[in-house]
């Protein structure tokens, strides 16, 4: 892959997981959050569109799976956390 193709890459994914941080753990709404991550993969998507290569669209791609992937997955601690302090609130 080019120079100009990892930048971009990097670039991309590095828009995309700032937007995505910053819609989760901002003071918004969730339904506000996510209407404002989507408007931003959807500013994000039409920039590139013509400038990346299929290959670079693919890196991107699969480190914005990763990210979800992580994403889910301290959520679902966080919920867990969540419901445990729920409990102890109820038992008190």
């Amino acid at each position: 892959m080019k120079n100009s193709s990892k930048v971009l890459t990097a670039v991309a994914v590095g828009m995309a997981a700032g937007g995505t941080l910053g819609a989760l753990f901002g003071t918004d709404k969730g339904s506000e959050a996510r209407k404002k991550l989507r408007k931003e993969a959807k500013k994000l998507m039409d920039s590139l569109h013509h400038k990346c290569t299929k290959e670079s669209l693919i890196m991107v791609k699969e480190k914005l799976e990763e990210h979800r992937q992580r994403l889910e997955h301290h959520l679902q601690k966080i919920n867990t956390r969540l419901g445990e302090l729920e409990n102890n609130n109820v038992q008190s």
